[in-house]
């Protein structure tokens, strides 16, 4: 039954573009933006406060793991209160959490901060998800590529503005005014732009972005394509797939927060130039995002086995690093490598078990991806102070990675339009 009269196909289908352009700015502003204004204020925090610096990065450490374990209830709570109303209530939530940071003097109150955060920023990444794909079939691995271009225009504004912010007013003021504007300013823009469903007004995503190839289309009414919940956790393949999620979140974030110092000490670069091979790396992600995205709208999981085989690679390319062409050549690979990892969530959920159950796999597969990153910074950490180089641990890196792109050639895309398989 519609919620509302039925509305041209044209209307609706620009509700789904609004749908990507919140998502940009969700991705943007609220999550990738945040998160890139931490390590820019660390080291004032610390100056401040008197907290070590171990301290004070484990605000990080503490988000992260809130994250992971707040995804495994996402998939409920938008069941139970619908997918919208978490969506703006959990934004405006991160504009508060963002703002406590003003009054963080102690270590708990600043843990408290980074532990509201993490759980609220998991529900909205998760959200931005699963509304684009309720919203496009065909062409999601595209759009949700674009949506997740945010991340990169964010970049280019919020890490600069921070240095600047910190410098003349602090990093309290700057924490304050910044969770000011998520809490007004883009919470009230995505509350207008954000729309969480085609069938509330007669579509299907089938409707809104047709399948290619002559695939049939999903009915607007009755039950949509998939498995129940149920039915998964008692599917062996939807275990292997956490698992296989988990190691990606491990070899591919857990990289992340080594990439400088690796190149700062067995590359022997200088800290500038480290911290260069880190910033190419983010900014050649956002065409890896592209790419990955209209791959994966071609060849699905195997295109999510091909990105993890390009971790393994990227990783391995590392090594060699020594001078200009082999330093542009590795940050290459890992940025396309990383833009193709971002965008998998959504891919994996919707053509693997179907639009029914796709807010609670997305919201697995997050938590599973967000521990695995957490595991996976610790034990390269670990496997430094053991052995006193990234050898081991990289070498551990790429085998991981080699493992994982394995297992997801045996991934089959059921509920892939283009899915030929028995």
């Amino acid at each position: 039954m519609l919620e509302t009269a039925r509305l041209p196909l044209e209307t609706v289908r620009r509700y789904a573009y609004l749908n990507v352009l919140a998502s940009f700015l969700v991705w943007g502003f609220a999550l990738a933006g945040i998160s890139m204004m931490m390590p820019v204020m660390y080291d004032s925090i610390a100056k401040d406060t008197g907290w070590t610096l171990g301290q004070t990065t484990t605000f990080m450490v503490v988000k992260s793991l809130v994250s992971a374990l707040t995804g495994l209830l996402v998939g409920s709570m938008f069941i139970k209160f619908g997918l919208k109303r978490v969506y703006i209530i959990s934004l405006a939530a991160i504009g508060i959490s963002t703002s406590m940071l003003y009054f963080a003097h102690s270590l708990p109150v600043y843990y408290a901060a980074a532990a509201l955060s993490g759980f609220f920023s998991i529900n909205c990444n998760i959200a931005f998800q699963v509304t684009l794909a309720r919203w496009f079939s065909a062409r999601l691995g595209s759009f949700t590529g674009l949506a997740l271009l945010g991340g990169a225009v964010a970049g280019a504004i919020i890490p600069l503005t921070t240095t600047y912010m910190v410098q003349h007013y602090g990093w309290r003021l700057t924490s304050g005014v910044a969770g000011l504007l998520v809490l007004v300013v883009l919470t009230t823009l995505v509350g207008l732009l954000a729309h969480e469903s085609p069938e509330k007004y007669g579509y299907t995503a089938d409707d809104i972005d047709p399948p290619k190839d002559g695939a049939v289309k999903t009915p607007v009414g009755g039950p949509a394509p998939g498995e129940e919940f149920s039915e998964m956790l008692r599917s062996p393949r939807f275990y292997v797939l956490l698992g296989a999620v988990f190691c990606s979140g491990a070899f591919s974030n857990g990289i992340n927060e080594h990439t400088a110092l690796f190149l700062a000490h067995h590359a022997d670069l200088s800290k500038y130039m480290a911290a260069l091979g880190f910033t190419l790396v983010m900014v050649i992600s956002a065409f890896g995002k592209i790419a990955f995205g209209w791959i994966l709208d071609r060849i699905s999981t195997r295109g999510v086995a091909l990105c993890w085989a390009l971790c393994a690679v990227a990783v391995a390319l590392a090594f060699p690093v020594a001078g200009p062409v082999t330093f542009l050549t590795f940050t290459l690979f890992r940025g396309l490598a990383q833009g193709g990892v971002v965008v998998q969530q959504p891919i994996l959920a919707r053509h693997m078990f179907g639009i029914r159950p796709v807010a609670q796999t997305i919201a697995f597969l997050m938590a599973a991806f967000h521990l695995g990153a957490a595991t996976g910074i610790g034990l390269i950490g670990l496997g430094y102070d053991l052995t006193g180089g990234y050898t081991v641990p990289f070498v551990g890196v790429i085998i991981t990675a080699l493992a994982a792109s394995t297992v997801a050639l045996t991934f089959k895309p059921k509920y892939w339009a283009k899915y030929k398989g028995a």
